[in-house]
């Protein structure tokens, strides 16, 4: 595969390495959305189930966005490991980042634990009700472990994807998802466990999901050795690691904390709103897809092509890839638009919560490609050893702009939800052009760079 990466054509490797992510984001997708149907069986008339969960969305974003920053750490070192043949960082990189993860995964989910009757009050706007936040809480005791192994399992398929093998992240994703289909309305109804029934499903799915991970590495799928004596950890690896993923858990946390303002500005509005914007957030990330998949597939080839000094080949890459992800994710609005009333009709009989949700889909949707260019410039940019783009981009984006806005709409102009779509649609797109001009500038620049290194040489 690191031949193809290196040297074959970009449009079918791009094509062969997105698919498989794609495809594992979707059964992510699949899996968010079917926990929701059946937890929305409990009771159809019921807002404060589907509220329950959405409450929580804000602390398994900060999860997210740990694992994600381990899988970009891990992808970036490991793929311009290869690009540079420097054997001493592919040979510590696996060990190193799972002892990284395990102790991060520790930390956070008993620190959580301690805290979380603190937590979910404090994520809840005014116009909540107390079995939504009862139910918030035994949703979060429950997925606590679940969402602390998956901080191993990206870093676990973060190597994989650094080699390209990218085939094992859907297949790993395509497990989780059937094995939490198969145990949902098991523990749900079957052992009459609610909400806490989905989170555990959930939880054991992630558990399996991460022995069949390792059980790859035993069978030497993988040319990288993974160590689990402590001992072997690499600290300039570790360094390495979180100089390029921190930056992405920072700006994941932000998105967090910019979703936990949201949310308390929704659940403000009233449980109705709140229940809309739960409902869409979780369909909305079909709209991602193409950013995670193309993104991805941009890290991998960007950061071995960096590595090998190919600059011309990079400044392509990006390109065809920023086109390939904008093509798909107009596709995606286009379904979405046609079927969002079909679709968010099977998660409630609240005709108001259909309305509300609908109304965001028709503002907001098409702005995701300005989420999808960023989503493939922050990979591009993370390709080149560079993680701070990333985080400047969603602090800009979330931190300077959407929150401070939608609050001003809301509490000094009265907009109501419809004001705030309006604002984050608009922002999106002004970000899109932002980020796709400085990852093309400062591309071109390494290109130009690179042919006057080489002309010099020459002479």
């Amino acid at each position: 595969m690191s031949d193809e990466i290196l040297k074959g054509p970009i449009v079918p490797t791009s094509i062969k390495l997105a698919v498989p992510v794609i495809i594992g984001q979707l059964m992510l997708l699949c899996h968010g959305i079917t926990n929701t149907v059946f937890i929305s069986m409990i009771d159809k008339s019921s807002t404060a189930l589907i509220t329950g969960i959405g409450l929580i969305f804000p602390i398994h974003m900060c999860f997210l966005a740990m694992s994600l920053g381990l899988f970009t750490g891990m992808s970036s070192i490991v793929a311009r490991g290869i690009g540079e043949k420097n054997k001493h960082i592919t040979d510590r990189a696996a060990g190193s980042g799972l002892w990284l993860a395990i102790g991060l995964g520790l930390i956070s989910v008993t620190a959580i634990y301690l805290f979380s009757s603190s937590i979910v009050p404090f994520l809840s706007g005014s116009e909540m009700s107390q079995e939504a936040l009862d139910n918030a809480l035994a949703y979060l005791h429950w997925i606590l472990p679940g969402l602390g192994l998956m901080l191993v399992f990206q870093t676990l398929l973060g190597v994989l994807q650094g080699e390209g093998l990218s085939k094992y992240y859907g297949m790993a994703m395509l497990l989780s998802t059937v094995i939490n289909i198969i145990l949902d309305p098991i523990f749900i109804f079957g052992l009459d466990m609610g909400v806490a029934g989905a989170a555990l499903a959930t939880t054991i799915a992630m558990s399996i999901a991460l022995l069949f991970v390792i059980s790859l590495f035993h069978r030497k799928k993988s040319s990288l050795p993974v160590t689990w004596r402590a001992r072997n950890v690499d600290r300039t690896v570790i360094t390495k690691i979180v100089y390029i993923g921190l930056p992405q858990t920072l700006s994941m946390i932000s998105l967090s904390v910019a979703s936990a303002s949201i949310n308390n500005l929704m659940g403000s509005i009233s449980e109705n709103a709140m229940n809309s914007w739960t409902i869409v957030g979780r369909i909305d990330e079909l709209l991602l897809l193409a950013g995670y998949g193309f993104g991805s597939a941009s890290l991998t080839q960007i950061g071995q092509n960096y590595g090998s000094g190919n600059m011309s080949r990079v400044l392509s890459i990006f390109k065809t890839n920023v086109l390939l992800s904008l093509a798909l994710c107009s596709l995606l609005v286009l379904v979405y638009n046609g079927l969002a009333t079909h679709i968010f009709s099977m998660f409630t009989g609240v005709s108001d919560v259909v309305d509300g949700a609908v109304r965001q889909v028709r503002i907001v949707s098409l702005s995701y490609l300005g989420v999808v260019t960023a989503i493939v410039v922050t990979s591009s940019f993370q390709g080149t050893g560079r993680a701070m783009p990333g985080l400047i981009l969603d602090i800009l984006r979330m931190g300077l702009l959407t929150i401070p806005v939608s609050y001003m709409l809301f509490y000094w102009y009265d907009a109501g939800a419809t004001g705030i779509f309006y604002a984050m649609a608009v922002i999106n797109l002004v970000m899109m052009v932002f980020a796709f001009g400085w990852c093309y500038l400062y591309l071109k620049k390494l290109k130009q760079s690179s042919g006057l290194t080489e002309a010099l040489a020459f002479k």
